[in-house]
């Protein structure tokens, strides 16, 4: 049964691997100002030039407004119709009950 476990992690590792590489990656970014994960605290001149790069470095987090999902008001336009214009096609009409002759009455 041990086996049968490392050979599924064996195998699923090119699913999970990147995954623990990139939060590896993003856990020594997020250390660099102690020092690291397993350095000492940088000195005080090294710790100014570490702030200088961070200043010049690009956020690599995206920050975007999410689209809302809330109702128009009863002044506000409403979105397009699916179709691009006016619906046609089924119509519906009123139900009207009439005497039908046949086999089911």
């Amino acid at each position: 049964m041990d086996l049968l476990k490392y050979i599924l992690l064996i195998c699923l590792a090119p699913i999970w691997l990147p995954f623990v590489k990139e939060l590896w990656q993003e856990f020594t970014l997020a250390m660099r100002g102690d020092g690291g994960i397993f350095n000492p605290p940088p000195s005080p001149i090294d710790r100014r030039k570490l702030d200088a790069e961070l200043a010049e470095e690009e956020m690599s987090q995206v920050n975007q407004k999410l689209p809302t999902f809330t109702r128009p008001g009863p002044g506000e336009p409403r979105g397009p119709l699916p179709g691009g214009g006016p619906q046609t096609g089924i119509v519906r009409r009123p139900f009207t009950e009439q005497a039908r002759s046949g086999f089911r009455r």
